[in-house]
């Protein structure tokens, strides 16, 4: 486990997202789902309805990144997938500053929320 984790957890309890804590709630399909070690959620309502965002996080062990993914999505149509992006941060490099700058790239404001 990585010794900065405490980073990863301030950072994304700051944020507003809650980690998903039962076994099936952990797997998503994809290339990292092997790797998967943490799923955060959060759902914000907007006017196209129910956004849920799910930030998970993996280690790529070959490279020595960590691989950071936005999986955001409105569960209430079909096909609702906005985003399903991923970035990656070197392992050498794992800092709260740069943690915080690839997150910020990576998680972009849902736009039209209710007031």
């Amino acid at each position: 486990m990585l010794a900065g984790g405490g980073i990863i957890k301030s950072t994304m309890l700051k944020r507003g997202y809650k980690h998903r804590r039962t076994e099936d709630q952990f797997s998503i399909r994809g290339e990292y789902a092997r790797n998967l070690q943490f799923v955060y959620s959060r759902e914000q309502p907007t006017k196209a309805g129910l956004i849920v965002d799910l930030v998970y996080f993996a280690v790529d062990i070959v490279s020595e990144k960590l691989v950071m993914g936005l999986y955001r999505e409105n569960p209430d149509i079909e096909n609702g997938v906005y985003i399903n992006s991923t970035r990656s941060l070197d392992l050498k490099k794992f800092n709260a500053e740069e943690f915080n700058r690839v997150l910020d790239k990576l998680v972009t404001p849902v736009k039209d929320k209710f007031k």
